[in-house]
């Protein structure tokens, strides 16, 4: 028999660790001892210890774990489990990448570089912009950033479309979405207003908001193509540009997306529209 010590050392695992396992039933010690509460391993404990600490660090939960371990999970529910946190991992990391490309950008401009570089590769349109009516759904978003918005505006544009087309809307489009800041509770969240163009003519979808998006006098607008999860380094080079060429800031900002929504976003086109006025 091994002490809790010695069985945690063989492990690479802290007693916290194995306390914890014991209390939530994923690994309990071979013994008890009745009078002390010590708890002793037995060396072959080590195998399961080994999976736990394998599956676990492959970002599993605790309670995917338990079940794996008590063999609950089968070969195809494993798989599930593991392309899931697979496409976690990924996305993080290029969520990471875009970060590190911001990191390096704004190192650049503390080092003395020129911004104006850093933005001259986007194209910008100073143009008014006409209303749209507009069918949309409203969603709240934990925050700023692709990585809480993707989550929550990636459902809403195939619900919006059901509704349309269950109320007979036909020649909708193309989607837009617009942010507005969440001013209740801890004033981190932000609502998400997604949804299409829909023909002037529209006046109720049932579980829709059919409104009008107002005319902006002036707006910068720029062009994102590509990946969403590149849109926010797109935003930042066009309110960067804005900054730098006598404008500012006049409104609630909006997306408008021309690419259909089957089409791989490699190849989708996006309008980035904010409204601004001369700085005097």
């Amino acid at each position: 028999m091994l002490s809790i010590g010695e069985f945690a050392s063989i492990g690479r695992v802290s007693v916290r660790m194995l306390r914890h396992y014991d209390a939530i039933g994923l690994l309990h010690p071979a013994v008890v001892d009745q009078a002390t509460g010590y708890r002793s391993y037995t060396p072959a404990q080590i195998i399961a210890l080994n999976r736990i600490v394998e599956f676990k660090e492959l970002g599993l939960t605790l309670d995917q774990v338990r079940r794996i371990v008590d063999g609950e999970v089968g070969t195809q529910q494993l798989e599930v489990m593991l392309t899931t946190v697979r496409a976690e991992l990924q996305r993080s990391l290029i969520e990471d990448a875009a970060r590190l490309d911001r990191i390096d950008a704004r190192l650049r401009t503390v080092r003395g570089e020129s911004v104006m570089a850093q933005t001259s590769s986007i194209s910008v349109d100073v143009r008014s912009v006409e209303p749209q009516r507009v069918a949309t759904l409203t969603r709240r978003a934990p925050g700023y950033g692709s990585e809480n918005v993707g989550p929550v505006i990636g459902p809403m544009y195939p619900e919006t479309e059901r509704m349309l087309d269950a109320a007979g809307i036909t020649g909708y489009g193309p989607a837009v979405a617009l942010y507005e800041a969440d001013e209740s509770g801890d004033g981190e969240g932000m609502f998400v207003i997604a949804g299409f163009v829909v023909p002037e003519d529209t006046r109720e979808v049932p579980g829709l908001d059919v409104h009008e998006i107002a005319a902006v006098d002036l707006a910068a607008v720029t062009v994102h193509r590509g990946e969403v999860d590149g849109i926010d380094d797109s935003w930042m080079a066009l309110t960067d540009w804005i900054t730098q060429n006598g404008y500012e800031l006049a409104g609630v900002c909006r997306e408008v997306y021309w690419t259909p929504g089957d089409r791989p976003q490699s190849e989708w086109v996006t309008d980035l529209v904010q409204p601004v006025r001369a700085v005097a």
